[in-house]
């Protein structure tokens, strides 16, 4: 099986071992062949004209929006495309500030990639209100939601930031707990599904979320951002527009003219996902992960941070190797044709709650649908390569 999805890749012909898949996946060959057929196609035209190239055109976007939907768990009318999702996160939360007032409160995680905690920390400032972070165990990186209770008991808080999995981790917090302790005092809650929805069954409506963001560049489609948002809130909360974008639904927080030609990527990318059940998928992936996280424990001077493997955790493994900063170690692995990353990898607070910040954060490596055993053999060999020439 994993012979035929390697297959999809075209990417993966120059002979690279590619473990960069948290940053963002190779594009499959479905995605490419979309976005080149639409524009080799006489339908490119702008949305909304009388005439057959627009109408052709609408057409790949609301193919695009049910694919993403029926990906997330939400419907086609509450799919709002953007660039990428931080640009989506910061114009959502900006609006969202409109309804806020001093003394509100707005609840971020440690877990968080930095997307889904500077956007609400500067809204927050401009509209008066106050942030509050949910800590982390700074041992494995954890994160027990059950403090959400208090932090909501007194009314005051408008919106709990989460996300489904960490995109430094893997570790996935107690969605449906969170919900339930942000509702029982009426918070509203966003999770960010970036990390989670290209390895996890992800559903929102299920989840009974109020949004949820992913990025369709980790799930082998183009570089754009998806925010899934309820009707009522779409509805509800007036976004920064210009004067003639007086759309209903999610096109009315589309700014500027969509880029119909990524959309149609993003939908062969979501049909691809959807083409395989993502519970045979993350069974695969864990299996992976298993074999890394423990091969990694059994090598002298690395040590890896965060939780054992679960499966209910996005497969990405971060470590160090003692002797040797993170950027270190990646180049050695570069060298040997393994793509990896370094750093913080915008999991900020996290970096800072594991006291890694000083060394430079930890090495990155996530397994996704095209990584095979002989990936995790190589970089594992490497790694053990590396460590025992300190």
């Amino acid at each position: 099986m994993t012979a035929d999805v390697r297959s999809r890749f075209p990417g993966l012909s120059d002979g690279w071992v590619r473990f960069d898949g948290p940053a963002g996946t190779l594009p499959v060959d479905s995605c490419v062949d979309a976005i080149a057929d639409y524009m080799r196609s006489p339908a490119p035209a702008n949305l909304g004209g009388l005439f057959a190239a627009s109408i052709e055109s609408g057409a790949v976007v609301d193919r695009a929006r049910a694919a993403t939907a029926r990906l997330v768990g939400a419907e086609p009318e509450e799919i709002v495309f953007g660039p990428s999702t931080t640009n989506l996160m910061f114009s959502f939360t900006r609006a969202l500030a409109r309804q806020w007032q001093p003394g509100d409160r707005i609840v971020c995680t440690q877990l968080d990639h930095d997307s889904n905690v500077t956007p609400w920390v500067l809204a927050a400032r401009d509209a008066g209100a106050t942030v509050e972070m949910l800590e982390v165990d700074p041992v494995d990186g954890t994160l027990d939601v059950e403090p959400l209770k208090g932090l909501c008991a007194d009314g005051r808080t408008r919106w709990v930031a989460i996300c489904g999995a960490s995109n430094l981790t893997g570790h996935a917090p107690d969605l449906e707990r969170a919900v339930a302790l942000a509702r029982e005092h009426g918070a509203r809650i966003h999770v960010d599904g970036v990390a989670r929805v290209p390895h996890l069954p992800t559903d929102a409506a299920a989840l009974d979320v109020d949004s949820l963001s992913t990025s369709p560049y980790k799930w082998y489609g183009p570089h754009a951002g998806a925010l899934a948002v309820r009707h009522g809130i779409l509805a509800e909360v007036e976004p920064y527009r210009v004067r003639p974008a007086d759309y209903v639904g999610p096109f009315r927080w589309e700014t500027g003219t969509t880029q119909i030609e990524v959309l149609a990527g993003v939908a062969a990318a979501a049909e691809f996902m959807l083409s395989t059940p993502i519970a045979e998928e993350s069974e695969r992936e864990t299996r992976l992960l298993a074999q890394l996280q423990e091969g990694l424990h059994d090598i002298s001077g690395v040590t890896v941070h965060g939780p054992s493997v679960t499966p209910d955790r996005a497969p990405t493994v971060v470590f160090t190797v003692a002797g040797f900063t993170p950027e270190q170690v990646d180049a050695h692995l570069a060298q040997r044709r393994i793509a990896v990353w370094h750093g913080d990898n915008y999991a900020c607070e996290l970096v800072d709650a594991l006291g890694l910040r000083a060394g430079g954060g930890v090495v990155r490596a996530g397994i996704v649908r095209y990584t095979t055993a002989d990936d995790v053999d190589a970089l594992l060999a490497a790694v053990a390569e590396l460590s025992a020439g300190r």
